[in-house]
């Protein structure tokens, strides 16, 4: 995510289109999934009542923001460091690949694609836009001023899952970061 020359952050609608301007750049549209798409895939149903198999979910976020909100059973490699980690993704299974607003996941849905893997998909928006359309219980969360990461999901991460002690990772995350 970037900031715009006015100082602001661009609106999810902005973020939306500089994702589908980038798909037109590549020449590749088809790798586009909705949230009303992933919903049904998620409940473990296709668009015509049947059962399917799951997915593989593949989650290309930086570390604060997996550990603030996921979908269960994703794999966590974040977009950084995905060329070196492409042999821990299954292969022989159709892959949905997210981040927060659509624009990194679609980076690796073309790095996929260049790498061999065929069953690649985007969610388009993002996590963000699944928990804003599908599930409003889903935390959201925005890039505060200075692009860092929200010091509520800071303070859960500094936590831990389940932990009764601070998160080493934790320390420092609040530094400048770039997306």
């Amino acid at each position: 995510m970037s900031i715009s020359r006015k100082g602001s952050f661009p609106s999810d609608e902005e973020q939306k289109n500089r994702a589908r301007e980038f798909e037109r750049l590549l020449g590749r549209g088809d790798v586009r999934l909705s949230c009303r798409e992933m919903k049904e895939i998620l409940s473990g149903r296709s668009g015509k009542g049947g059962e399917i198999d799951l997915p593989v979910l593949l989650d290309v976020r930086e570390e604060w923001e997996y550990r603030y909100v996921r979908f269960p059973g994703a794999i966590h490699i974040p977009l950084s460091r995905l060329p070196e980690n492409l042999e821990k993704i299954p292969s022989d299974r159709d892959i949905i690949v997210y981040c927060h607003t659509g624009i990194r996941s679609l980076l690796a849905c073309y790095m996929l694609l260049q790498n061999g893997f065929v069953k690649v998909r985007n969610l388009d928006g993002g996590i963000d836009d699944y928990a804003r359309r599908v599930e409003p219980d889903l935390p959201r969360y925005r890039l505060e001023e200075g692009r860092r990461p929200p010091e509520t999901v800071l303070a859960k991460n500094a936590v831990g899952e389940g932990r009764g002690e601070p998160n080493p990772w934790g320390e420092g995350v609040s530094a400048r970061i770039s997306l």
